[in-house]
């Protein structure tokens, strides 16, 4: 197929379908400015939980004593602090120290807090009784975060060994017995803009014989706390939408002022002979079984010509008289060759077309101005 062919079909195709592909770029042109405008004009807004402020909760022990007796060791009237065991003999008071404390810049907490001295006696995981008696109690009010709460108490070692044999006396001697400081606090308040109310626990265990007063690990308070706000932020758009709606938008807008000039311009305007001609290429090889290429005559060697309307016709011709359909691609001419008759049909580009219609008796020789 000729370039020539190849450009009056695809301007015959648009002509068909122009009015499809009109409406089609304008659709598209108008989803583009959609998606602009939803992209760039209604920008999406990301809400996210910010921490703005955080603070932490806490409490301690703190113990200690003052040495009565002498010692190699020790001297006596000197305080020893927060040690692992203190001796019976050189001590005769445990001095602890309870704290509560917290660190939101803004707010403050009613802090009311209970110490007692819990006995228990225990089996394996199971308790077997349970006894406590007050130590002391404290209140504060308004504790912000440049003071804490504190209560402090004494524990007197020759109280607790009498105690110790006074349940042993009463109940016998069964299981282990427990001893350990008991501090609960009650919290209320405000820090840091959020509402406070809170009990906690904070304990330390102690083990005891006639020789050592020790204490074990403390099991106290470590709490965090934070305030959050909604903020709102305009969420950028994406490269890929943004530059994939404007040219969105391009495509539409300029495939359609494409389309409309070209129609304004002819391009897309196909007249009756070409339109002919592309139905006689489609002719051409819908029959091409019958149709063998080949020249025309170089004389009038026949009594009489006869001009076929269309090819359609001329191939029904070949069918009936069981003869070839021979097509001179230079000429524009194809011919079907039966005795003494000569069937032809002339396209209508053909160069030969006003000589075999209007000027039969000419030769060759005087056609010859008509090629190209």
């Amino acid at each position: 197929m000729s370039d020539l062919d190849r450009s009056l079909q695809v301007r015959a195709f648009l002509e068909s379908w122009s009015g499809v592909f009109l409406a089609v770029l304008l659709v598209l042109a108008a989803v583009g400015g959609w998606w602009s405008y939803q992209v760039h004009a209604t920008q999406d807004i990301e809400r996210e939980e910010v921490v703005v402020e955080q603070w932490s909760e806490s409490t301690t022990y703190e113990h200690s004593a003052v040495i009565t007796n002498d010692s190699l060791v020790f001297n006596k009237s000197e305080r020893v602090r927060n040690r692992p065991v203190y001796y019976v003999n050189l001590t005769r008071e445990l001095d602890v120290t309870y704290v509560y404390e917290h660190t939101a810049e803004t707010g403050s907490v009613n802090v009311t807090t209970d110490v007692r001295l819990r006995y228990r006696g225990v089996e394996g995981d199971t308790v077997l009784w349970q006894y406590a008696e007050p130590l002391a109690s404290g209140r504060d009010k308004g504790v912000t975060n440049e003071d804490n709460h504190t209560v402090s108490t004494a524990i007197e070692i020759d109280s607790v060994f009498e105690t110790i044999q006074t349940i042993e006396r009463q109940l016998g001697a069964a299981g282990t017995i427990e001893i350990r400081i008991v501090a609960a606090s009650s919290v209320e308040g405000t820090l840091a803009g959020q509402s406070v109310s809170e009990t906690y626990e904070s304990t330390m265990p102690m083990t005891v014989n006639p020789q050592t007063f020790r204490v074990l690990e403390v099991n106290t308070v470590d709490e965090s706390g934070q305030r959050t706000e909604t903020v709102e932020q305009p969420v950028d758009p994406g490269t890929a939408e943004a530059v994939g709606s404007i040219l969105l938008v391009l495509l539409g807008v300029g495939g359609a002022a494409g389309l409309l000039f070209a129609q304004r311009s002819g391009y897309t305007t196909v007249s009756p002979e070409e339109r002919e001609i592309l139905e006689i290429r489609q002719q051409e090889q819908e029959f091409s079984e019958w149709i063998t290429r080949g020249t025309f005559p170089s004389e009038r060697d026949y009594e009489a010509t006869i001009l076929v309307d269309d090819l359609e016709g001329l191939v029904d011709v070949a069918i009936d008289t069981n003869k070839r359909v021979i097509k001179d691609e230079q000429l524009g001419v194809s011919s079907v060759l039966d005795g003494d008759f000569a069937y032809l049909y002339v396209r209508p580009d053909s160069p030969a077309s006003d000589w075999l219609v209007n000027y039969a008796d000419m030769t060759m020789d005087e056609f010859d101005r008509f090629d190209g």
